[in-house]
């Protein structure tokens, strides 16, 4: 089979992207596919269709049709490059070919973003095409623990939603809540980046076409605050939700927050026909680990790192 690299175009492929990841997970195999939500939140957050024409290789077959073989990111936020096959493919020589491609149009790309290394990040650990594609290109599984992926049932009951008196949990409703939103996930996860410019990029990523503010949950504080998100995330035809990002803010840890905003989180997730939750954290995060296992998730498979120096 014929297949052909190239940049990514516009909002065409990043449609096709998505099916790919929805048909990959539909197939079963045993091979790594991120949830669509992830897409998202990578391409849109903020909205850049130039830093997507740099930052995403497509391939598709000579003979053309809807479907790519195959497409990769390099996600700026995380400094990671990733790429997913179609499942038709997995494992195949045309596999092999299409690793070859990618791998040189990572470093190249890695190089002008001032990177010495390059870093997958979605790699399951029962995916052993990929490892042995990584390791054949010269990439290194790193030593350490690995990043644990958690899953939980959204079928039967669900914990409650439990706040203190005066705390409210809601969606994003208005410039204003947005606001309250991204204080928390700038204390909790970047509170020394400037904040304005941080909020000028969730900003931009509010105006997008996939944000709903309804998916974007966060707890309100009795001054007005916000406390604690998380946003959650659809594959309607796997009937999977994500949990990405989950967050409290410093000045309300410690409050049963974060296990309220889950549980709404969940809530709605089973409402709109979601049969199961997943979400990762990083593996020395303790307090997130304790948490998501006190909301009922287990770890349902693990996150290998790679690393190939350049």
């Amino acid at each position: 089979m014929e297949i052909n690299g190239r940049p990514y175009r516009d909002g065409g492929d990043l449609a096709r992207m998505r099916e790919l990841l929805v048909v990959g997970k539909v197939a079963g195999i045993p091979a790594s596919y991120m949830h669509p939500g992830e897409l998202h939140w990578m391409t849109y957050y903020p909205p850049d269709e130039e830093a997507n024409r740099r930052d995403i290789r497509v391939w598709e077959p000579g003979a053309g049709g809807d479907e790519l073989a195959a497409w990769a990111i390099y996600c700026s936020l995380e400094e990671t490059f990733d790429l997913f096959v179609h499942p038709s493919l997995h494992g195949t020589a045309e596999h092999a070919a299409i690793m070859g491609e990618y791998v040189r149009w990572a470093e190249g790309r890695a190089r002008e973003a001032g990177l010495d290394h390059l870093s997958p990040f979605w790699v399951l650990d029962y995916d052993v095409v990929m490892d042995g594609l990584l390791k054949a290109h010269g990439f290194v599984a790193m030593e350490g623990p690995p990043g644990p992926l958690f899953a939980r049932s959204l079928q039967g009951n669900l914990p409650p939603v439990e706040l203190p008196e005066g705390f409210t949990v809601q969606g994003v409703h208005g410039v204003e809540d947005g606001r309250r939103y991204a204080s928390v996930t700038h204390g909790a996860f970047r509170p020394h980046e400037d904040w304005e410019v941080y909020w000028a990029r969730y900003a931009r990523f509010m105006t997008s076409p996939v944000y709903d503010g309804e998916c974007h949950l966060f707890v309100r504080a009795p001054d007005g605050r916000g406390a604690a998100v998380c946003s959650i995330w659809y594959d309607e035809v796997n009937r999977i939700g994500l949990f990405e990002p989950v967050a409290t803010h410093p000045d309300f840890q410690r409050r049963g927050l974060g296990k309220a905003v889950m549980a709404e989180g969940m809530r709605r997730l089973q409402a709109g026909g979601m049969r199961k939750a997943i979400l990762g954290t990083d593996p020395s995060n303790e307090p997130a680990k304790a948490l998501y296992r006190a909301m009922g998730f287990h770890v349902e498979s693990d996150f290998v790192f790679y690393r190939k120096e350049l």
